[in-house]
């Protein structure tokens, strides 16, 4: 499945969804955590961003990114 990484209505990246979580880390646009025991929380993304499938996009906005 493919994801779109989107920020203010804009496709920022679009890939799976490792991928897309590792570039809104690289674009500073998310913050990865741990627990005391070291096992990792759920990302947090910056207000404003969503990650969602590809498929719940319009087809014109899918073919325009």
């Amino acid at each position: 499945m493919t994801w779109l990484l989107m920020s203010a209505s804009r496709i920022l990246y679009r890939g799976s969804y490792g991928q897309a979580l590792d570039a809104a880390e690289s674009f500073s646009l998310c913050a990865r955590s741990f627990h005391l025991d070291g096992t990792e929380m759920a990302p947090r993304l910056a207000p404003g961003v969503r990650l969602v499938p590809e498929d719940m996009m319009p087809v014109r906005r899918r073919r325009a990114a």
